[in-house]
């Protein structure tokens, strides 16, 4: 079964970014993490791409939005704790043009209950 996380947001951030707060989420279900921020991009990760998932804290001064980093890409609406997933292989994600990356860092509201879902789900992956 689907969950669906908040992205975490400021008052401010909704206004700043343009956005609907209903489409800045990330879903994981048994197949992919979803992870949508409006009209600035999306992601879609498959669960067996996923090598790992550790808690990041992205830097104010790196901004707001859908970001292009340092070997990264992030989603994100406020500054502070952040879950960082690092991936096997190269994806593509919209961020707002289609880019290559292998590691995403995504600021939801609940941190520990998003990469305990994903965890689960991975666990529950077919072995090859």
């Amino acid at each position: 079964m689907a969950q669906t996380f908040p992205l975490r947001t400021a008052r401010w951030s909704n206004i700043l970014l343009m956005n609907r707060p209903d489409r800045m989420e990330a879903t994981v279900d048994d197949a992919q993490v979803s992870i949508h921020m409006g009209w600035l991009g999306h992601a879609e990760i498959p669960l067996d791409a996923i090598a790992r998932i550790d808690g990041y804290r992205w830097p104010w001064w790196a901004g707001y939005g859908v970001r292009i980093a340092k070997g990264m890409v992030a989603f994100v609406a406020t500054p502070g704790a952040a879950m960082l997933i690092e991936l096997t292989r190269k994806i593509s994600v919209h961020a707002p043009a289609h880019w290559e990356t292998q590691r995403i860092v995504v600021a939801v509201a609940d941190a520990e209950g998003f990469a305990a879902a994903v965890a689960e789900a991975r666990r529950a992956l077919p072995a090859d």
